[in-house]
């Protein structure tokens, strides 16, 4: 359910019938646009217009979504950064707007509308496929850290929920008797100039850094002066730190040095073996059992992430069980890779058909025929 309390005053929201174009002022540059199919309101935040000439509402759909109207809306913003980008309604009203006969937008839509179907069926199948693999990947990191590669070993029961059974030779340990969890900390007002050099000797790590790194850690988009660093925590390459804030519960390890805030927690006296085993735990997730969904929805500090109870194979065991883990991910990290470009190409090539069809480039008057004569010639052959 969704508890978010409904404004008590709408006064200042605007009325949304069907047909007219709605945009986000902010993001229509980015998308966040359509022709809608409903009666309803929206927020201040966003301009509804309403066409003063009979149009097909699914052509005028596909016509503003287009990768050229995209572009002008970016080019009619203004603002400081992209993200706060104000699309100006006076602009946007001088914007020249294509406008074929009725019966052509008919055409173009219905066109559109199979070929995209097509397309948006593609990519909904590779989504799937990304989540059955992703599904797979943590089924194999699992199996590996709790049950070890040796199928017929004699197993114990752990008296940890999350782990069940364990091979017999294999001990159980609280991840605060491993290591400490110490947190990293943050120079104040973290916006102050003074703590940043491009020319600095220490990365600086956010929360959108750990994201776009897919957790391992080579670069950062700011680099901390020698007083900023003074006042944050420093890790040395190859040690494992993770997010309790933002992206809650994503564990990192850095190939490079760097500083931390107090958003991220770190064990100083890990050896690199048992960082690398640690990281691929944290990374199946299934360790936060009971302390909340893996996300934004965790509550993660020192002492919840040292209570953790984790299985703690013999020294020489965990470095096969790393070897394998690599071996068999491998595989499934680039079928997932193959899905994803797969995914980008489509989208790129439905992006190029719509701006193609809505702006003439393609004659859509006998693809669409043939393709109702091929339907209405298949419907009479079932009957």
């Amino acid at each position: 359910d969704n508890f978010n309390k409904a404004s008590d005053d709408l006064s200042k929201y605007q009325i949304v019938e069907v047909g007219d174009l709605v945009i986000n002022k902010m993001k229509a540059w980015q998308g966040s646009l359509a022709v809608s199919e409903y009666d309803g309101i929206v927020s201040p935040a966003y301009f509804v217009f309403r066409a003063l000439i009979t149009t097909d509402l699914r052509f005028m759909h596909y016509l503003m979504r287009s990768i050229r109207y995209f572009q002008h809306y970016a080019s009619i913003s203004s603002g400081v950064r992209p993200n706060q980008w104000d699309l100006d309604p006076d602009l946007h009203r001088l914007m020249p707007v294509l406008v074929p006969p009725l019966s052509e937008q008919s055409n173009i839509a219905a066109y559109l509308d199979r070929e995209t179907a097509e397309i948006d069926a593609f990519i909904a199948d590779q989504e799937e496929l990304i989540e059955l693999l992703s599904e797979r990947r943590t089924a194999t990191i699992t199996r590996a850290v709790t049950k070890g590669l040796e199928p017929n070993a004699p197993m114990k029961d752990s008296g940890v929920e999350w782990l069940g059974e364990i091979p017999a030779h294999w001990n159980t340990q609280q991840i605060k008797w491993l290591s400490p969890v110490k947190r990293g900390a943050s120079p104040r007002p973290i916006d102050d100039p003074i703590y940043f050099d491009a020319s600095g000797d220490w990365a600086w790590v956010r929360i959108a850094d750990v994201t776009a790194s897919g957790g391992r850690l080579r670069q950062t988009t700011q680099l901390l002066s020698a007083l900023g660093s003074s006042k944050s925590v420093k890790l040395q390459a190859q040690q494992l730190f993770i997010s309790i804030a933002g992206s809650v519960g994503k564990p990192c390890i850095t190939e490079i040095d760097v500083c931390i805030h107090d958003g991220f927690v770190y064990f100083p006296h890990l050896t690199p073996d048992l960082s690398e085993f640690l990281y691929r735990i944290f990374e199946a997730g299934q360790c936060y059992q009971g302390l909340g969904k893996l996300g934004t929805q965790l509550n993660l500090n020192t002492d919840t992430i040292g209570s953790i109870s984790i299985p703690v194979p013999p020294a020489e065991e965990i470095l096969e069980i790393l070897v394998e883990i690599d071996r068999e991910l491998s595989v499934v990290d680039e079928a997932i890779a193959d899905a994803r470009t797969a995914i980008t190409l489509s989208k790129e090539r439905r992006a190029a058909v719509i701006s193609a069809a809505v702006t003439g480039k393609i004659d859509v008057r006998g693809l669409v025929d043939l393709a109702t004569s091929i339907v209405e010639g298949a419907s009479v052959g079932a009957a």
